[in-house]
């Protein structure tokens, strides 16, 4: 089983918040529901977070070469 160590505060609007009492009603458990959705976000977008490596060009070929 994962230990959760570390925590963080969110500020959610007033519409999320009724939306997740509304999921705890239907007996979601809420917190595990937000890990899963920050994991799918994080997995979506893996590849934009990632820093692309520039490219560099030889500055004495009008930028056509490249090093």
């Amino acid at each position: 089983m994962i230990k959760y160590t570390k925590a963080k505060v969110l500020k959610i609007a007033e519409q999320q918040d009724k939306t997740l009492k509304k999921l705890k009603s239907y007996k979601i458990n809420v917190a595990k529901f937000m890990r899963d959705a920050i994991a799918e976000k994080l997995q979506r977008e893996h590849q934009d977070l990632i820093p692309k490596p520039k490219k560099q060009y030889c500055p004495f070929s009008n930028n056509t070469i490249e090093i």
